[in-house]
């Protein structure tokens, strides 16, 4: 994991996304290093804190002091969030943890846009990064329909990006979110590689470790994007008003 102390000095207000197997162990690991953990489920963390050794003072979200360097259970705070997430911008220092699979693509947005610096660790991937990363979307496009067309065409984006260059998954989920504000979990994005692989057009090799994904048959692969893009291109004049 990221060094805590590399993180609380990069960004005074921090956001980190985990999902469910790792949120615990993230919760334990910054509140070693800090004075407050917040949460409106006081009683529960605190049975767990005490199974794990940690020590970290427990508060409600209206007990906190702007001096504190906190860490939130963003997953508790409910209808508040917004409340809330808006007063800790001026807090000393503030890491704000979320599980990802119970954002909507909308609140996702707006918690990215809230903080000054985003940590993404789902199971074995790594993200860390500014919340301003280039816009590359149209502002006023619906966040929901996107994601719906971004994960419905997953494969055929796979493959356009790996005409490029070979990556790696943590380098695709990156840039998928650079280019399309889209989180894709490890669960969607390594089956859609494993089946294009199945399909003959991708191949991967190991490299310090991790898989870099490239493509194998890269003419066949420019036909099949190609025919893609026509069908698109017919559906979308279909569907286009006058």
């Amino acid at each position: 994991m990221v060094e805590v102390n590399q993180i609380i000095n990069l960004a005074s207000h921090c956001l980190h996304l985990c999902n469910s197997s790792n949120i615990e162990e993230t919760a334990f690991y910054y509140s070693m290093n800090a004075d407050t953990f917040v949460t409106n489920n006081s009683e529960s963390w605190k049975k767990r804190f005490e199974e794990n050794n940690v020590k970290c003072k427990i508060k409600k979200p209206n007990e906190v002091v702007p001096s504190e360097r906190i860490v939130v259970d963003g997953s508790s705070l409910g209808k508040d969030l917004k409340k809330w997430e808006g007063k800790w911008k001026n807090q000393n220092k503030a890491v704000c943890i979320y599980n990802i699979d119970e954002l909507s693509p909308l609140m996702l947005k707006d918690l990215v846009n809230s903080h000054d610096k985003m940590l993404l660790s789902v199971n074995k991937m790594r993200m860390f990064s500014d919340k301003n990363l280039d816009k590359e979307i149209d502002c006023d496009l619906d966040p929901e329909i996107v994601e719906s067309i971004v994960k419905r065409e997953l494969k055929s984006i796979l493959v356009s990006l790996l005409l490029s260059k070979p990556m790696c998954g943590t380098e695709l989920v990156k840039i998928l979110y650079e280019k399309f504000k889209v989180l894709v979990s490890p669960g969607m994005l390594y089956p859609a590689l494993r089946e294009l692989e199945k399909g003959g057009l991708l191949k991967y090799d190991y490299q310090f470790k991790n898989k870099i994904y490239s493509i194998q048959k890269k003419e066949q692969a420019k036909l099949l994007l190609n025919n893609h893009v026509k069908v698109s291109s017919l559906v979308s004049q279909f569907l286009v008003s006058d």
